[in-house]
């Protein structure tokens, strides 16, 4: 890498911007050589910076216009073209910066990086990926929040993201992927996941089968792929958990987990105390060329600072060019859309089915 590494900052996205994000980016000065461009409007952000001290290595990059929380991905990449995300994004696709980090609109960030700086080859679309505490090591969720719908290429795409992700990213070498449903049986669930197990069996990928949620957390699966629906719901109910057990351990003390000799109950304190005070930090969007990171909407300054750090730690890495040049990755995601464009011309010939059957519910009737 030529020169001093460069995380572009949308220094307008979020629900805290552009204050928490300056102080985010001042604080993470502090823990890494690398320098933070703050993409947004020079006065505000000037206005902020004359508050605190701050380093030389952080920069402002003028941006007069801002991507609301409430615009349509789409539309924001085609009609503001001068906003804070297509200024901090146009600087990564030139070279100007190695990551993005932003906590501002998902759907606009995606489209956004989705045609700055193109897709894996043979990929459909990006995803979410996110590292959730578990009673083994951390569990990969994608997608957590890319696309609320999916179709069975896409999650069966996303399954091979994953395993590339936890590969070149976690040292696992042959990491065990499942796919989120409602029982385990291959009856279970609706046509889209159904059909993504078919297009999967097709494959070279090692054994995938369902997970229900309540066995996530037990450690045995690497990583568990859902719609971004889904996954992005899933996220915010375990935020909401980790926020009550925060509260509760500050309100009663360790005491409130009783000691057991129980092997569950005993897992469970850990988890409860990893879950409770995880320092949140940003999700990197797998499958795009270079590195970006979306944090939360809400993110405040230690999230913001946590997400910059995050940001260089991928690029160090060079998570995104190893996952682009995984061949076992590439050959996978072109084998899912070669056996997913013969299954649609298949059935260009009659009704298409993945069974004959419909699946039924749990509770015996349609679903």
């Amino acid at each position: 890498m030529a020169g001093p590494m460069v995380i572009a900052v949308d220094a307008m996205g979020g629900d805290a911007a552009p204050d928490a994000v300056v102080r985010g980016a001042l604080q993470a000065s502090t823990r890494t050589n690398a320098r933070i461009l703050l993409v947004g409007n020079e006065k505000r952000l000037h206005r902020c910076l004359a508050f605190e001290k701050h380093s030389p290595a952080v920069d402002v990059l003028h941006a007069p216009d801002t991507v609301d929380m409430g615009d349509l991905g789409p539309l924001a990449l085609r009609k503001k073209k001068l906003s804070s995300l297509y200024v901090a994004m146009d600087q990564l696709q030139r070279g100007a910066a190695d990551a993005v980090v932003s906590a501002g609109n998902s759907a606009a960030i995606v489209a956004t990086a989705s045609h700055h700086l193109g897709l894996i080859p043979g990929l459909k679309r990006p995803a979410l990926g996110v590292l959730l505490p578990s009673f083994g090591p951390d569990l990969l969720l994608a997608d957590a929040g890319a696309h609320s719908e999916s179709g069975s290429i896409h999650l069966a795409q996303t399954v091979f993201l994953a395993v590339s992700f936890l590969k070149h990213a976690c040292g696992r070498p042959h990491p065990s992927i499942g796919i989120l449903n409602i029982g385990h049986e291959p009856t279970k669930g609706p046509r889209t996941i159904q059909g993504a197990m078919k297009l999967l069996a097709e494959t070279s990928t090692p054994a995938v089968r369902y997970v229900e949620p309540h066995t996530l957390f037990h450690g045995t699966v690497d990583g568990v792929v859902c719609d971004g629906f889904v996954g992005n719901a899933l996220l915010k109910l375990l935020e909401g958990v980790s926020d009550a057990a925060r509260q509760c351990m500050e309100a009663y003390g360790d005491g409130i987990l009783e000691p057991s000799s129980n092997r569950e109950a005993s897992s469970l304190e850990p988890w409860l105390h990893r879950l409770a005070f995880k320092e949140l930090g940003a999700a990197p969007l797998l499958g795009v060329r270079k590195t970006v990171l979306i944090a939360h909407g809400r993110s405040r300054a230690r999230e913001i600072a946590n997400a910059i750090l995050e940001a260089e730690s991928y690029v160090r890495q060079e998570l995104s060019p190893r996952m682009a040049k995984d061949e076992e990755l590439l050959e996978n995601l072109a084998a899912v859309r070669s056996h997913y464009t013969r299954w649609m011309l298949a059935g260009l010939k009659g009704p298409w089915r993945f069974s004959t059957k419909k699946p039924e519910s749990d509770k015996g009737g349609q679903p």
